[in-house]
């Protein structure tokens, strides 16, 4: 009986030789990141830019030696108020549209991104991204660039399209119906990343 009881001990306190052996890196955004959404109207087309981004969200990759394989999570949440469409009316109308009172802020969280392709110089990662507008979260595939290290900072960069009414909210509509916002919008991102040792 102690004989069974030893080596059922041992086992469950022995490493499990199936685990994989993976390295943690943990990369600060900077704030001279940039963050913009992109849309049209019937007669033009608008830009509004995230600009008092103060950084400091944090991205993490997960380096699995074995496969050469990187998986990426994290998120970035920016305050909508901060939002400039370099248009009084139309940053206005921006963040009326995306309810800035009740929900002050917008979300970008990357989920396991992984490695697609490599060369010298970038990765082109693939996974997916959640993006929470007006309090509404939608998860769409991604494709992204990681550019190599310049010192202790690197650069990650992608775009998304997307439409309005997948996060409820009507496009809007100005002047008695003369401007009309389209739909779809893009969001896009180039994040510059500081190495945290």
């Amino acid at each position: 009986m102690q004989i069974l009881l030893l080596l059922i001990i041992t086992y469950w306190s022995s490493p499990s030789t199936t685990s994989e052996a993976f390295e943690v890196k943990t990369w600060k955004i900077d704030s001279g990141s940039v963050i913009e959404i992109s849309g049209s109207t019937n007669i033009s087309s608008f830009r509004c830019e995230s600009k008092e981004y103060q950084g400091g969200d944090i991205l993490t990759e997960t380096y699995f030696p074995a496969r050469d394989m990187s998986e990426w999570s994290g998120e970035i949440t920016l305050k909508t108020v901060n939002f400039d469409c370099f248009n009084a009316l139309m940053t206005k109308d921006f963040r009326e549209t995306l309810q800035m009172e009740k929900h002050p802020t917008i979300g970008v969280r990357f989920l396991k991104m992984t490695k697609e392709s490599e060369n010298i110089n970038q990765e082109n990662l693939r996974g997916e991204v959640e993006i929470t507008l007006a309090g509404v979260s939608k998860i769409y595939p991604i494709s992204c660039v990681f550019l190599a290290k310049n010192g202790e900072k690197a650069l990650l960069t992608g775009e998304r399209k997307l439409a309005f009414t997948d996060f409820e909210i009507d496009p809007p509509v100005k002047l008695l119906g003369t401007i009309k916002v389209r739909d779809s919008i893009e969001v896009s991102f180039g994040l510059v990343l500081e190495e945290l040792m």
